[in-house]
């Protein structure tokens, strides 16, 4: 019996660990704290736990930044995430929000030496490494702009990698340079000024070992490196910009692209309808349907319909956080040609 429990409980884990295909505290409302100016999502990261190694005249610069410029809110549902620029010395900051560890090494903007990264062995002790193992279609998050000037442009990205200490990088072209990268979305979207919510989506790009383009990957992620930011440039925008974030999801799409009844499309055909009927004169010679799946990283499994299984043919599409299933019920018309 203990070998049992021990068993079920092993498979469980092994479950819940080869499984993650939404972010943990993706609509933030789990929070490590809550305090006004320093609030920080579980799960996430910012200023407040960065390594600051800026070194003699350039060292007061660590005490201000240890502060995370961000708070909890009223979010799109529930708690949503506040971050906002500041002016430290006279130095505009952007707000940020990310999964990973930030790194200040150098006083100069934009030096390589400043970079935000997946600390997967937990150098630093902050637990900046999210575990991530989804091949997602798109990604959809809500967001509130308060911005001083609505021409500014915010920026999310987001980084499917490998086994590594992925750093985050400022576009699609700069990222080719950097071994384990699996997929992307890079996400740059502007204030609509009117100071509601509104969701963005935005698709991934996928890669090979060489960094090219493919159309589906069959890699699997080990982190995701997550970054928001009040501004797609170093020090833009202006002091107090505000950027509220809420309810992150992946999307895995799971819809066919078509269904086929001997090679012609099924009728009234709708990717988003799951059951269909189909009749045909005579039964015992049951047809042949196939399909496709709209999403690359799917896969589709037709169980053809027999006198066993009530003429029923199954369509059973795959994506990595489970199955959708298309039922065809096959009938015998009643009048030959109706």
């Amino acid at each position: 019996m203990k070998n049992t429990i021990a068993f079920i409980i092993i498979i469980a884990i092994c479950v819940l660990t080869t499984a993650q295909t939404q972010m943990p505290n993706n609509k933030f409302e789990e929070w490590t704290t809550t305090d006004k100016g320093n609030a920080i999502p579980k799960h996430w990261h910012s200023y407040g736990d960065g390594d600051c190694q800026l070194k003699g005249i350039y060292s007061w610069g660590c005490g201000p930044m240890k502060k995370n410029h961000s708070n909890r809110v009223t979010g799109h549902t529930g708690y949503g995430c506040e971050i906002y620029s500041t002016s430290l010395a006279g130095n505009l900051v952007n707000g940020v929000l990310t999964t990973g560890q930030m790194q200040f090494a150098s006083p100069e903007d934009n030096s390589p030496d400043n970079y935000t990264y997946t600390d997967k062995d937990n150098k630093l002790g902050h637990k900046a490494a999210m575990a991530f193992t989804g091949r997602p279609d798109s990604v959809y998050f809500w967001c509130k702009f308060e911005m001083k000037n609505p021409s500014n442009v915010a920026i999310a990205k987001f980084h499917l990698h490998g086994n590594i200490a992925y750093r985050d990088v400022s576009s699609h072209s700069s990222s080719t340079a950097q071994k384990g990268k699996i997929g992307n979305a890079f996400c740059s979207f502007k204030d609509p000024n009117d100071h509601k919510w509104h969701q963005y989506k935005f698709k991934f790009t996928y890669y090979d070992e060489q960094n090219k383009v493919v159309k589906t990957s069959s890699r699997t992620p080990s982190y995701i490196l997550a970054c928001f930011s009040t501004n797609k440039i170093t020090k833009g925008g202006n002091n107090g910009d505000k950027l509220i974030i809420d309810d992150i999801v992946m999307i895995y799409n799971k819809r066919l692209s078509y269904i086929n009844v001997n090679g012609d499309p099924l009728p009234a055909f709708n990717p988003d309808k799951t059951d269909y009927t189909y009749y045909c004169d005579n039964t015992s010679e049951l047809p042949v349907f196939t399909a496709e799946a709209q999403s690359p990283n799917a896969t589709v499994r037709i169980e053809p319909p027999t006198r066993d299984n009530d003429h029923i043919a199954r369509i059973i599409v795959t994506h990595d956080d489970g199955e959708k299933e298309y039922r065809i019920n096959v009938c015998k018309r009643l009048v030959a040609g109706r």
